[in-house]
């Protein structure tokens, strides 16, 4: 009984002594996170929104993509971009035809896991487009001829009055 406790010990401390000489070193799986750090809108009016966005990356991440949703970020709105180079930076302009209007969360994550992003609150103005000045039509047209006719009636009778003289 005493060898068999003697051999169980001297197996122990060897089993320790390998463990703790081990090179063995736990590997940790490198973390992916986005962090928005800045963004904005250049030229923020009614007519033109261009927009920018920069942010900084951890892990393996090659591509990223920027959707806008609403408020409660359960509806995407718009999809500014579905996968480009995550360089830390992308600027875009709305089309015309966009018709978003007021805050919404502007949502930049990794193409391939959406779990990994970061949002921030942005405002986005309507773009309108303004018709072209009217070219002077039917109502001018009508005064035109009012002026016209009433300086003729009373052109005529001063006409007559200064050749009687």
């Amino acid at each position: 009984m005493k060898k068999k406790v003697k051999l169980n010990l001297i197996l122990l401390i060897s089993t320790a002594i390998l463990l703790s000489s081990s090179s063995i070193t736990p590997q940790t799986m490198a973390q992916e996170s986005i962090t928005i750090w800045a963004s904005g809108c250049i030229v923020c009016n009614q007519e033109n929104n261009y927009f920018f966005v920069n942010w900084t990356s951890t892990g393996t991440i090659p591509q990223i993509s920027i959707f806008i949703y609403n408020l409660t970020l359960t509806t995407l709105e718009y999809t500014v971009v579905d996968g480009t180079t995550n360089d830390g930076t992308f600027g875009w302009n709305f089309p015309a035809s966009h018709t978003l209007d007021g805050e919404y969360y502007l949502l930049v994550c990794d193409t391939s896991n959406h779990n990994v992003n970061d949002t921030r609150l942005i405002h986005v103005y309507p773009i309108q487009t303004y018709p072209p000045p009217p070219i002077p039509g039917f109502p001018v047209l009508i005064v035109g001829l009012i002026i016209g006719i009433t300086s003729i009636i009373v052109a005529i009778p001063l006409t007559k009055k200064l050749r009687k003289r």
